[in-house]
């Protein structure tokens, strides 16, 4: 009698054991869990588990531009929107349309799209490179040379040493050290053609 008893207080001891474990897990763990997150079953298989969308998700929509900056709205989670499952969250935002879905915070989902051009701020901005081997003017910020807008006619070898290294640098403005970066924006960038054009004059003397 008593061993059999014994052997039901081991079991529910297990039991209770298990349970405190997993409740503690979940407590610790899984307010850090997301949306949309994997999970081993049975036998090894892994799934992953996909709650629809409920009334106290946090959407946002960013559309990201090659300059870094960003434009981010929140949308508000309206009634077509409530009980939405993943499948159909990812047919109104498609992959070939360029959209992502970021779901590593908890409850929070952010429709993400990368445009291949600069903001239209930045779009404004103006700045000085190389363009086969002649002095550019290149849109946008310094560490963009996706777009030459003018190629001046002054050969980069005619100009002074101390200039041709500062204008090559201009084109690998990422790899350069914060100061050089500071030194570079206050000399060859510019946030409109107004102080293009003025600092253009001073490179007349170094035309063919």
């Amino acid at each position: 009698m008593f061993k059999r008893n014994g052997s039901r207080f081991i079991y529910l001891g297990v039991a209770v054991v298990f349970f405190l474990s997993f409740a503690t897990a979940y407590g610790i763990f899984g307010k850090g869990w997301p949306m949309y997150k994997p999970w081993t079953a049975a036998g090894g298989t892994t799934k992953t588990v996909k709650p629809t969308i409920s009334s106290d998700t946090v959407i946002r929509k960013e559309i990201r531009y090659l300059c870094a900056d960003k434009v981010s709205t929140r949308i508000p989670t309206t009634s077509d929107l409530v009980g939405l499952e993943f499948s159909s969250l990812v047919r109104k935002y498609p992959p070939e349309a360029g959209w992502s879905i970021d779901d590593t915070v908890k409850n929070t989902l952010i429709l993400a799209r990368v445009e291949n051009r600069i903001c239209p701020y930045h779009r404004e901005f103006r700045h000085m490179g190389v363009c086969e081997g002649f002095l550019a003017v290149y849109e946008g910020p310094l560490g963009h040379n996706q777009k030459v807008l003018q190629r001046e006619d002054i050969d980069l070898n005619g100009l002074p040493p101390e200039m041709q290294v500062d204008l090559k640098m201009a084109m690998d403005y990422e790899n350069q050290t914060q100061d050089t970066q500071g030194r570079l924006k206050s000399t060859y960038e510019f946030e409109n053609e107004g102080q293009l054009n003025a600092a253009l004059e001073n490179f007349d003397e170094f035309k063919e």
